[in-house]
């Protein structure tokens, strides 16, 4: 009878890390990880799992060292030559990976994966024609690599061969149909030819197979964005809303259903809601408006004109303050905003907001005659004759 030693064989640690690592237990997964690489320095898988676990708890340094340890102890192991090449890839050090890649192609020509790889750095380089030169020669040792037929179909694509790119990114799906940086790739070249629905869907099928990818995620809220535009149908409801006002009004809800977040949307149908007497629906939107986009004078004036219309008139000067600090140069809204003060009793700054509307429009009729007034309230009775005369 045998007696155990308690000394578990290389690859029954591996296989326990990898379960572990499976299941989403990396401090596990690491502790098998190093106990695989404690029993045999010899075997490079071993070195390559506790990399990939270590890189995945962020001990990028430690993955580093025993990467590097590593590539020492197994010498010519593809594996791991590989996973050298990519560290130094993904950290920007092009210049390393491509003589690393080089040297290990010297001693070993025929490894699909070298020529991927260096095809990957000579494409971020720019040297395109190499880069195609190096992956047709990785796809000539292995047809079966969808990371290869993916990455010719990226190149192709700045080669601007955008029909043959789609062709290849396509193969690669049907070889690597849950790979998500090539539903990625296959997505940018849609939306690049404006295929935009299925674009969608390839970024949508790439969040599902990695959700924490955030430049996956960027560029589809951008496509959706873009897919989501209201503006065409805002245009359609302002041309339609004197003579079909129901169909315009449900054009305008139809536009704030594509794009809840639109300045635009909700000024369009505050303004429409406004002009059909609903002052106070109205007011909704045109606020929702002028807090969405606070740079933007225009819904920041008509909020002003619709708290008017309801009376309030210090809310009303607040909107009028932040017009005019935007568009300072608008007679009419210092007109406006003059009666305003002129109402709340302040008649020296009202006075000031009329002699600017009459200085940016000296002809301007109602600012005459309701300074005429201001300046009677005043006792100031020949002024208030002279801007009578003007007004009339």
């Amino acid at each position: 009878m045998g007696v155990d030693l308690g000394i578990e064989p290389v690859w029954q640690f591996i296989a326990r890390a990898s379960a572990s690592r499976d299941k989403g237990d990396y401090q596990e997964a690491e502790f098998y990880a190093r106990k695989a690489v404690f029993a045999d320095q010899g075997v490079g898988a071993a070195y390559v799992l506790l990399c990939e676990i270590l890189e995945k708890l962020g001990k990028k340094d430690e993955a580093e060292r025993c990467l590097r340890a590593g590539l020492d102890s197994c010498t010519g192991d593809v594996a791991l030559t590989s996973m050298g090449a990519q560290f130094l890839i993904k950290n920007g050090r092009l210049d390393d990976a491509e003589r690393f890649i080089r040297n290990a192609i010297s001693t070993e020509t025929d490894v699909a994966g070298y020529r991927l790889l260096l095809a990957v750095v000579l494409q971020q380089r720019g040297d395109l024609e190499h880069a195609e030169e190096s992956v047709r020669r990785a796809i000539l040792l292995d047809n079966t690599s969808g990371d290869a037929y993916s990455l010719y179909g990226v190149i192709l694509w700045k080669k601007g061969q955008h029909d043959e790119a789609m062709k290849y990114v396509a193969h690669a799906l049907e070889l690597k149909p849950g790979d998500a940086a090539t539903h990625l790739n296959y997505a940018i070249i849609l939306e690049g030819s404006g295929k935009f629905a299925e674009a969608e869907e390839h970024y949508k099928k790439a969040l599902e197979i990695r959700p924490e990818w955030p430049e996956v995620k960027a560029r589809y809220d951008k496509l959706r964005y873009r897919l989501n535009d209201p503006t065409e149908t805002l245009k359609k409801a302002n041309t339609m809303k004197v003579a079909s006002p129901e169909e315009a009004e449900t054009l305008y809800k139809k536009a704030l259903e594509m794009r809840e977040d639109s300045p635009d949307a909700h000024n369009d149908y505050g303004v429409f809601l406004w002009e059909r007497k609903r002052v106070a629906e109205a007011g909704e939107h045109l606020r929702k408006a002028a807090d969405l986009k606070p740079g933007w004078a225009t819904p920041q004036y008509n909020m002003a004109l619709n708290l008017l219309d309801q009376g309030k008139l210090a809310e009303a000067e607040t909107y009028f303050r932040r017009t005019l600090g935007l568009y300072p140069a608008f007679p009419d809204g210092h007109f406006l905003y003059a009666n305003t003060l002129f109402r709340l009793h302040r008649l020296p700054e009202a006075e000031e907001h009329y002699k600017k509307a009459i200085e940016l429009k000296p002809d301007h009729k109602r600012a005459h005659a309701n300074y005429a007034q201001l300046l009677k309230a005043l006792g100031r009775l020949p002024e208030s004759e002279e801007q009578q005369k003007l007004a009339a």
